[in-house]
């Protein structure tokens, strides 16, 4: 989604929140209309829905404009009209602070979530980013320090190693999550990974349902996220490439490895390709090592020397 886009999506969300707030505040003037207990609850519930979606955008919006100063003002628009709604509740004789904080602190009854760890497996990157700006990067409460904090503690090995260098500041945690990204939203090596994976399966070698059930999860499991990143013929032409390196020597991989560009999938077109070029370099190579042993055998044979009028071998009396 574009930053303009981004925008308009925060300007539609901040004009329900300001409707709620004229609500409010048209209560409290004289000869507004009166707004009972329940009805401050109910627009409290709704404003809590808004502002986390507004924050949400604001979070997107800052990843591509880290200038945006939009933040302050939501801030302090939620700030002022919260205040005001939980003013008017504790005014209540039948409504008790406790009561309206376990309107906005519903949340809390639910199970807390375990924050995801990433090592640096490739395949493994959505699932780790999906669920850690689900659980951290959405959270309006936290600061960006307080996300990087989260972030550091979840990443481990090579992951770890790719943000270190940034310092822990508001400012460097946007950068540290577009590092990981460019380090690891790989489509190719995502896919070459799964191919891998796929057959690196343990083998069920004897009658086994438990084991037999566990094999199909996770080859459908890893067949579902090849989908997602390319089609059948694709997924059929990178398992055909797999076979035939996996019966190749390491040169001859290394080889293919060094031809991909890791920005498009590999088809079978291009390993032949490839492998076609190393046969005629070897085949270049043992043509030239057999050329050059010719020249040192003659020489040194002690019945065959060449003739002084025109080069031709003649062999000699022993």
């Amino acid at each position: 989604m574009s930053l303009d886009e981004l925008k308009q999506q925060r300007a539609n969300t901040k004009k329900n929140i300001t409707r709620i707030k004229n609500i409010v505040d048209a209560s409290l003037r004289p000869g507004g209309k009166t707004l009972s207990a329940a009805e401050y609850k109910c627009r409290l519930g709704i404003f809590e829905s808004y502002f986390k979606q507004v924050l949400s955008i604001q979070t997107d919006i800052e990843k591509l404009d880290p200038d945006d100063g939009g933040r302050a003002d939501l801030e302090e628009l939620y700030v002022t009209t919260k205040l005001t709604i939980q003013a008017q509740l504790v005014e209540d004789h039948n409504i008790s602070l406790p009561e309206t904080s376990c309107i906005v602190q519903h949340s809390t009854k639910l199970p807390k979530l375990k924050l995801p760890t990433f090592s640096g497996k490739y395949s493994e990157y959505q699932n780790f980013i999906t669920s850690f700006k689900q659980i951290i990067d959405k959270e309006f409460s936290l600061s960006n320090i307080e996300k990087f904090n989260h972030l550091r503690n979840s990443l481990q090995g090579q992951a770890l190693e790719t943000v270190d260098a940034f310092q822990v500041t508001n400012e460097n945690y946007p950068k540290a999550l577009e590092r990981l990204k460019e380090r690891y939203d790989n489509k190719t090596l995502i896919f070459l990974e799964n191919i891998s994976s796929l057959f690196e399966l343990p083998a069920v070698s004897k009658p086994n349902a438990l084991q037999l059930r566990s094999l199909i999860d996770k080859t459908s499991a890893i067949y579902g996220s090849l989908l997602s990143l390319g089609n059948e013929m694709q997924i059929s032409q990178a398992m055909l490439i797999y076979l035939v390196l996996q019966k190749s020597d390491e040169q001859t991989n290394k080889k293919w490895k060094e031809s991909l560009d890791f920005k498009t999938l590999p088809t079978w077109g291009d390993c032949v390709k490839v492998l076609e070029r190393h046969c005629q370099y070897l085949e270049s190579m043992e043509a030239s090592h057999t050329g050059s042993a010719v020249i040192p055998v003659l020489q040194h044979h002690p019945a065959i020397r060449p003739s002084e009028e025109n080069g031709t071998l003649h062999q000699l009396p022993v």
